[in-house]
């Protein structure tokens, strides 16, 4: 049913979310559930999973799960975002979006990489940015003589 190319590309992209969660080991895993509201600014160190209702700016030094049940107005900065729910305003992920089947999004969208899979809908202007420092460091340039 599916495409062996198609199945590297996911599990490249979860690996991706893998790697970066492994740096902070020992940081505390967040959960807001989904019968939680929270209005104002959040920063999260470690990985964090929002399943509720937010309206304000995030910002995530590690991964953000946006589950299927989450409604999120305004503003994310982070570094890996997967997005399952219903996310409107400004994201910005250093490193990796990903948006799953059920995501709906709408808003401006800056990213280094981003991985919309099948059924996602995604409304706004999409800005692609520079790789982030540790990748610029592993890219060596062939010199020409």
């Amino acid at each position: 049913m599916f495409s062996k190319a198609k199945d590297a590309k996911v599990m490249s992209s979860t690996q991706s979310i893998e790697n970066v969660s492994k740096k902070y080991k020992g940081v505390p895993f967040s959960l807001l559930g989904s019968q939680t509201f929270f209005q104002g600014k959040v920063i999260l160190k470690g990985e964090a999973r929002l399943a509720g209702h937010v309206e304000g700016t995030i910002i995530s030094e590690d991964v953000l799960i946006i589950e299927e049940s989450a409604l999120i107005k305004g503003e994310i900065q982070g570094v890996v975002i997967e997005v399952s729910g219903v996310f409107e305003g400004t994201l910005h992920a250093a490193e990796l979006l990903r948006l799953t089947p059920s995501a709906r999004v709408q808003g401006d969208i800056a990213s280094y990489k981003l991985v919309v899979e099948e059924g996602a809908k995604l409304l706004g202007k999409l800005s692609c940015l520079d790789p982030p420092r540790h990748v610029k460091d592993d890219i060596t340039l062939a010199v020409v003589t």
